[in-house]
């Protein structure tokens, strides 16, 4: 069940809030996810219908009377009558909601005590069945088909619960609370049983002895039963070893038998798929195969299993006694879907020419089976459907569309097979039309140019965003379809229901190729929106949550806040910085990024419906509940601890719904405690309840220690932050800014190997032995920097001749190769010259490539840094009175980013992005600038990663090229609306095209000009 946003109480008349704005194309997804339960969802169309009514005509009369009889306005009076004819009406569809959800839950139930007696049954054998036998096969699948049926009851009973959480409406909240359908101890409980029984079950079939409790009737029965089942047990070995004399003196034993039927049609299904021919005979010989006899548990019977198998000899024999060849099995399918799911031609004609009226026969999930042709690639079963009429366009609302599913899944033969057949172009429940399906998940080239010679257009807009398929290829990096759409000559510079440009999700996402070749084709964009004007973006993350005291909103005529739970551990702050604790270690784990599923299960180990729950034996740190497969906004999980020693995190799998657990792994301290590492990628094997290696957890992982050294006081050195009014008209709401102006030079800051910092620009020195300088000793560096004719004399020198505060890039080039010490650097330069130290650390992907490991700890590489860089600003303060020197820290690398953010609360963080196409695309190769120091450690990321590191962390903002912005002028407002400061690199421009600070354009913070001098506005608000 899902339920549509309330109305607005701020004015008398209804009016849809559309908090999920395509919660209706939602609705339709899930009806034909579920189309079995289609029509008991609550009739979202419906009720969108009234509440427009009754906002367009509000003719429904109402006393004019409150309840203590005062006399109502007429617009409340209107309101009153509005709100009960709507709820009236809302009220109905949740019963129909709960009438449904009682049935299906009393038919849950039912069918799981069937499967637990069939399991008790099997257990009571002498002999272990083999995991390979059909009886264990059926019940495994049964216990599976029931844990995917109660994920589906799950789902049906889902609603918006977004929409609840921010449009206030306590009536609606209540009303959907108090019914049936929303009471979880019923669902759990079932799952657990289910996932009870399925361990049991795979137990016993290896032949582990488990205490069960068996089903009364097992306990009563008499002991032949017994005795005849084990009997049954050896006879289908018989015959699937093709033993006839066994079978044969077993079937002539039995035919005196009442039950002999029953029984021979028992082994006869369960030996369909395996059996030997001879032996097979000799049970059509006794006359006494039930061909329509079927499983109790997945209620399929031989012909289904025939179809599956190939068995040919089996349905010609089925057909020859008129079998029903339409008998549908638990999932609805009759034996013509499994022909077409396993492409047996032959048997597709001999099924349609026994039953034709099946040809467009839909099982529970509304597929036909020429939908199952598709969905498992076999062009023989399309094409013989095809032949036989099979629909190529739906009939209905809640029917799959051919075409579309056959794009979606690539197969170029079938695509063929169906345009030969003159289908309509339409779009799905999603919206997508084929030529988006395409462009979404990158298929073969000849699709799209079959589509546009069947006369598709390239430039069709969906139903969803208003996306013409180059923003789905664009968005999703498949970049040989960007080029041959190119070559279609679509317009690259079409603009989506939000003024977007293929290039903005391209840029988004990060995919640098794609918006090389949008580049190249000319896409024109869209100008920036006003950062003031906030307006959600598909696939951008929400606005970020402010440390401070939540700001009423002034359009809010009740200041009613909305009831939200703080976050569960609430670091240090000071002035909007957070930071850590001198007794807390922060750590961060991410499922992203690790070039693979974060969940893998081994072999069958597969579970319908999962969620994964991180937990510590810390009694301060709530546990996390990630549903499975992780998606991209939970992909992170941070915890402050207070001992790393004692810390360990435990990953176990539940069901969705229950409290039994699938699975575990534990991750001990000695994973996070690496003295030569704090960050890395780790892998756990998930062991089920038997202690069997199941699947396994992949995650990255860092630690951030809290600064060991003597911090700087906040009441004696001043903050970049200052407190901004909460009324005043910001982005994202935030109530702080920052007061950083001026220009700083920019010093690239690496660390020898005994810990020292040192001003240098590249990994390794220019000599013969190409040394690096993390693996050279303070005293070595010094010695190089001699050598080369460089050292402290060069700062000094500079300094006594005059800084040119006009050419502030010369000054830097001098200080940047001068091999100095960055103690040595901050002694000597003037105390009013502000500094950007830019710390240059390998990522993983760096260090593999150029062979740079093993690199220092990335919390000692910070910590030598802040050292030197507070202990030089408490001597500054201690000489001199006047101004004191300002810092900004930057870096391409963001675990270095987020340990300088955490570590302290003084100075700001920028992280760094060098993604952008390089203006030699487009308008020829430009010389580079001699007299610019270029430096090591330059990598680019999707701006949608950088903004959620950013954002997350807290830091300043991002510094990203400006042939970037651009480009993409629209980004501006994406990084605004995230509440983060912007600065525009113009480093790789021509001098004489950057622009002074004064003409950045709106929202841009700041600029950085020949990788040297970091200029902000005068005002910096975020």
């Amino acid at each position: 069940m899902s339920l549509p946003p309330p109305f607005d109480r701020q004015r008398p008349l209804l009016r849809v809030v559309l908090a999920e704005r395509k919660f209706g194309k939602h609705i339709q997804k899930r009806q034909l996810d579920i189309p079995e339960y289609a029509a008991s969802f609550v009739d979202y169309k419906a009720l969108k219908k009234l509440i427009k009514k009754l906002s367009a005509t509000p003719v429904l009369h109402a006393l004019q009377q409150g309840p203590n009889g005062e006399p109502l306005q007429d617009s409340q009076a209107s309101l009153q009558a509005n709100k009960a004819t709507f709820f009236f009406r809302l009220e109905r569809e949740l019963e129909k909601v709960n009438t449904f959800y009682l049935q299906k839950e009393a038919e849950l139930k039912l069918r799981l005590r069937t499967l637990q007696d069939k399991k008790r049954g099997l257990q009571s054998r002498a002999t272990t069945a083999s995991k390979l036998s059909s009886s264990y096969v059926t019940l495994d699948e049964g216990f599976r088909l029931f844990s995917s049926d109660l994920d589906k009851l799950q789902q049906f009973v889902e609603w918006d619960k977004t929409s609840k959480s921010r449009t206030k409406e306590l009536y609606l909240s209540r009303a959907v609370d108090v019914q049936p359908c929303f009471n979880r101890d019923v669902i759990s409980e079932l799952s657990d049983q289910a996932t009870t029984g399925l361990l049991e079950l795979q137990a016993w079939a290896e032949g582990e002895k488990l205490q069960y409790s068996p089903a009364p009737e097992l306990e009563s029965r008499q002991q032949p039963v017994a005795q005849d089942e084990e009997i049954e047990s050896q006879v289908i070995q018989a015959i699937n070893a093709g033993n006839v004399g066994l079978v044969r003196e077993w079937s002539s034993r039995i035919t005196t038998n009442d039950e002999a039927k029953e029984r021979i049609s028992r082994v006869f299904l369960n030996t369909v798929n395996t059996a030997a021919a001879a032996a097979q005979d000799v049970l059509y010989s006794t006359d006494l195969v039930d061909f329509n006899y079927c499983d109790p548990i997945n209620e399929r019977n031989c012909i289904h299993e025939a179809a599956a198998s190939g068995k040919i000899s089996v349905l010609i024999a089925a057909l020859a006694k008129g079998a029903n060849i339409r008998s549908p099995d638990v999932y609805g399918r009759i034996p013509l879907h499994y022909a077409c799911m396993h492409g047996r031609v032959d048997m597709i004609k001999m099924l349609v020419d026994a039953a034709p009226d099946t040809v467009d026969f839909k099982d529970l999930d509304n597929f036909s089976p020429l939908i199952y042709g598709i969905v498992h690639s076999q062009p023989g079963s399309v094409q013989e459907m095809l032949q036989f009429g099979a629909f190529v366009n739906p009939t209905g609302s809640t029917d799959h569309i051919p075409l579309n599913l056959a794009c979606q899944y690539g197969s170029v033969p079938i695509i063929e097979q169906i345009i030969r057949f003159r289908p309509q172009i339409l779009p799905d429940a999603e919206g997508l039309f084929p030529q988006h399906l395409v462009a979404r998940f990158g298929r073969d080239d000849r699709i799209l140019s079959m589509l546009k010679d069947y006369g598709v257009d390239m430039d069709q807009p969906d139903k969803l965003y208003q996306w013409t398929p180059i923003f789905h290829a664009a968005s999703e990096g498949h970049l040989h379809t960007v080029r041959q759409l190119l070559e279609f000559h679509v317009n690259p510079a079409v603009l989506d229901e939000k003024d977007l440009s293929a290039m903005y999700y391209a840029a988004w996402e990060g995919r640098l190729d794609c918006m090389q070749l949008l580049a190249q084709s000319g896409a024109v964009n869209a100008t920036a929106r006003d950062p003031m004007e906030f307006q959600a973006i598909p696939g951008e993350p929400p606005p970020p949550l402010t440390g401070g005291t939540p700001a009423l909103s002034i359009s809010d005529p009740e200041n009613i806040p909305d009831l939200s739970l703080p976050p569960p551990i609430i670091p240090l702050r000071r002035y909007g910085h957070n930071f850590l604790d001198t007794t807390k270690t922060f750590i961060q784990l991410s499922f992203g990024d690790i070039d693979g599923d974060a969940i893998e299960f081994y072999g069958d180990s597969k579970y319908p419906a999962a969620r994964l729950t991180i937990t510590s034996k810390s009694s301060d740190l709530i546990p996390r509940n990630l549903p499975l497969p992780v998606q991209d906004d939970l992909k992170n999980v941070s915890f402050q601890i207070e001992n790393l020693d004692a810390f360990s995190i435990d990953f176990d799998i539940f069901p969705t719904f229950g409290s039994k657990v699938i699975a575990r792994a534990a991750a001990s301290s000695r994973v996070f405690k690496g003295r030569t590492s704090s960050s890395g990628i780790w892998h756990l094997e998930l062991f089920d309840p038997r202690l069997r290696a199941i699947g396994r957890v992949s995650f990255r992982y860092q630690v951030v220690t809290p600064f060991h050294g003597v911090p700087l006081e906040i009441t004696h050195f001043a903050t970049y932050w200052k407190a901004t009014s909460q009324f005043e008209d910001h982005p994202s709401n935030l109530i702080t800014g920052s007061s950083l102006s001026g220009d700083f030079i920019r010093l690239f800051v690496q660390v020898t190997s005994d810990g020292v910092p040192v001003l240098y620009n590249d990994w390794a020195l220019p000599s013969s032995r190409n040394d690096l300088v993390s693996r050279l000793t303070s005293k070595e560096f010094e010695e190089a920097g001699l050598a080369a004719d460089r050292g402290c004399g060069v700062i000094q020198g500079l300094v006594g001749s005059g800084i040119d505060r006009d050419n502030l890039a010369a000054a830097q080039l001098q200080v940047a190769r001068s091999y100095a010490s960055l103690a040595d650097a901050l002694a000597l330069l003037p105390a009013d010259l502000h500094l950007e130290l830019h710390v240059c650390y390998p990522t993983r992907q760096e260090e593999e490539a150029l062979q740079l490991g093993p690199t220092q700890s990335i919390n000692l590489v910070v910590e030598s840094i802040l050292k030197v860089v507070f202990d030089h600003a408490r001597a500054l303060r201690e000489s001199n009175d006047g101004p004191q020197r300002n810092f900004v820290f930057s870096s391409y690398n963001p675990e270095v980013c987020i340990a300088l953010n955490w570590k302290q609360p003084n100075y700001p963080v920028l992280l760094c992005n060098e993604l952008g196409v390089d203006s030699s695309v487009t308008n020829g190769l430009r010389p580079t600038n001699p007299s610019m120091v270029s430096n090591c450690g330059r990598t680019d990321m999707s701006i949608k990663e950088s903004v959620r590191i950013a954002q997350s962390n807290n830091f300043m903002g991002l510094i990203c090229t400006s042939r970037l912005l651009e480009l993409v002028p629209a980004l501006v407002s994406s990084v605004k609306e995230a509440g983060l400061v912007l600065i525009a690199d113009y480093s790789r421009d021509p001098v004489r095209q950057r622009p002074t600070v004064l003409g950045l354009a709106k929202g841009v913070d700041g600029l950085l000009s020949s990788n040297a001098v970091l200029r902000f506005r005068d005002t910096v608000e975020q």
